[in-house]
């Protein structure tokens, strides 16, 4: 059968014969994987994504007070980077227990405590001085070119600190 092929299927036994074609076309292979890990990776997203922000928030809160020597954020990202270089290391064995557990600590998790729009927030206030600090562009510059490598070089530390552990 081509690709190009249109094929018809009986309304009484759609499912059926939608895996029946699916066998014809990837031998070995079945599509009720798939259909039993949706609803599971959905609801692990879900929770470890208000867990992430939850984390986030009181990260960043905890981290963010005057005269704070190293801006708030950074340790969000830290922390957020180094669950998954953990997690990274330790695929196999979240695998084992559930792919859902994975995506949900990976995505779900690592992407919500990890803030990309937060971090650019950040970079765009020290390029643009939005606190109206009283100095000159060139500080401005300065400022935001310090947040943007300060923050890449924490995450890929943090990164590698994780997968580090993680191997142990």
């Amino acid at each position: 059968m081509s690709s190009s092929e249109v094929v018809s299927v009986p309304v009484e036994e759609p499912i059926e014969a939608v895996e029946e074609l699916y066998e014809e076309q990837a031998p070995g292979h079945s599509l009720k994987p798939v259909c039993i890990f949706i609803g599971p990776v959905i609801l692990s997203l879900v929770f470890f994504s208000m867990v992430g922000v939850l984390v986030r928030v009181h990260v960043n809160r905890l981290f963010s007070y005057p005269g704070v020597p190293v801006f708030g954020l950074i340790w969000v990202q830290i922390l957020g980077c180094f669950i998954m270089g953990m997690a990274m290391r330790l695929k196999g064995v979240l695998l084992s227990y559930s792919p859902a557990l994975n995506t949900g600590i990976t995505t779900g998790l690592c992407g919500s405590i990890t803030t990309f729009s937060s971090w650019q927030l950040l970079v765009f206030q020290e390029l643009f001085n939005t606190p109206r600090s009283d100095h000159s562009q060139f500080r401005n510059f300065l400022g935001g070119m310090s947040v943007l490598a300060t923050e890449l070089g924490c995450s890929v530390a943090a990164i590698r600190l994780g997968q580090m552990i993680g191997d142990e």
